[in-house]
């Protein structure tokens, strides 16, 4: 389909128009605390439990009656272990005939007897004893709804008694392959044929979001067989991922595909790489369609799926690190687009330095390889000059850029 930029939006404008177009209500399920890492909560879970349930020792030591010191330091030549004191480690509750902690690092244990070290003195204002619900209480907020479980919260959710976890159902996308000229990375390409690297790029993208995917065979460009597998996918899915055909080549059948099945439908987004995507909303489902370069596949990935993904659980869209570097590069760019550049960035003593990535002789392996991260400009700015200070967002971890 050709590109109009007239009728194109900017990315903010692409997501605004599938949010206010898709209608739905994730469902609920119930999986075991063990199995709910990375899952999103579907209401607020609240503790079950009171810890400590009466009470709990604040240090390894001696749990004492603080009775005994009524008169300053007793006098224990005489104390047997059981009834003048017990141990008490921390977090233990302890006998009630005792009341009171003294920390191993102010007693000598000899035997069943104990004395005090020479400078130990005893605060009667001060017990060491953590009353009932001083770790949680029953009732205590553990997660909110809509919150993404870390390792973290499932130990304060293991505290809350909390075995079984209400959660939103994982987003299921089908993922479309299309392409007459398409094989499978199993497959040795011949003379004429590619290969369909964004299967596996895509899907671990999105399971790491916290989407279901199912991948489709390779679907050529036929129109009755992209409309057989798209009323498949629509089936089983909550969103489709249509790969390639959305730009203006002789077989790109995808864009006029959805243009007639969608209730909704817009092409192509005034941002590049990736400019000709589509949007679509058929049989009430979204259906999005990706170019089929790599580098435009990702980011359109990057900005929109991850997104849309966010949304379904009802969380803000992801954030990626970023860090501020100065260019050591001119940055040149089409008027009237938004471009998302890669760079490299090397560590100096006084920050970044990023360098702008071309695709060169090492091909689209090495652009990835070496890129670090991405710096964006504007619609409305034509260019950056050697010595901006750009920020750049991250690909990978700063402990990965290398020094100068």
């Amino acid at each position: 389909m050709k590109f109009n930029i007239e009728k194109s939006v900017t990315r903010q404008e692409a997501l605004s128009l599938m949010k206010s177009h898709w209608h739905f209500t994730p469902e609920t399920e119930i999986v075991p605390l063990a199995e709910s890492l990375g899952r999103v909560t579907a209401q607020d879970i609240h503790s079950k439990n009171t810890l400590p349930l009466v009470r709990a020792s604040c240090f390894d030591g001696i749990a004492i009656r603080s009775a005994d010191f009524a008169n300053g330091l007793p006098d224990t030549s005489g104390w047997i272990k059981g009834r003048d004191f017990v141990r008490a480690d921390t977090g233990d509750d302890f006998p009630d005939d005792f009341d009171a902690i003294i920390a191993m690092e102010d007693i000598i244990l000899e035997g069943n007897g104990v004395r005090f070290l020479e400078n130990f003195t005893f605060d009667p204002n001060n017990l060491n004893v953590d009353p009932a619900g001083t770790i949680v209480k029953s009732g205590a907020l553990l997660a909110p709804a809509h919150t993404r479980l870390t390792p973290q919260l499932l130990a304060s959710l293991a505290m809350g008694g909390v075995a079984w976890v209400p959660v939103l159902r994982k987003m299921k996308i089908t993922f479309i392959p299309t392409g007459s000229e398409l094989v499978p990375p199993s497959v040795k390409p011949q003379r004429g044929q590619n290969v369909d690297t964004n299967g596996l790029m895509l899907t671990t993208l999105l399971e790491g979001w916290g989407a279901e995917v199912l991948c489709h065979p390779i679907v050529k460009d036929e129109v009755g067989r992209l409309e057989e597998a798209l009323d498949e996918a629509l089936a089983c899915s909550d969103m489709v991922l249509i790969n390639g055909g959305s730009s203006r080549g002789e077989e790109d059948l995808n864009s006029f595909l959805l243009e007639r099945r969608g209730s909704f439908f817009r092409h192509g987004v005034k941002a590049v790489p990736g400019r000709p995507v589509s949007f679509a909303i058929v049989d009430e489902k979204p259906v999005i369609n990706i170019p089929g370069p790599v580098i435009a596949a990702y980011l359109a990935a990057h900005w929109c799926l991850s997104a849309l993904i966010s949304h379904w659980f009802g969380l803000p869209a992801l954030q990626h690190p970023k860090v501020t570097a100065t260019l050591d590069k001119p940055l040149k760019k089409r008027p009237g687009f938004e471009l998302i550049a890669r760079v490299s960035l090397r560590r100096t003593a006084d920050g970044y330095i990023a360098t702008p990535l071309m695709w060169g002789e090492d091909g689209i392996p090495g652009l990835i390889l070496n890129s670090d991260g991405m710096v964006n400009i504007p619609i409305d700015v034509n260019g950056l000059e050697a010595g901006e200070t750009v920020e750049v967002e991250l690909l990978k971890s700063t402990e990965l850029i290398a020094d100068k």
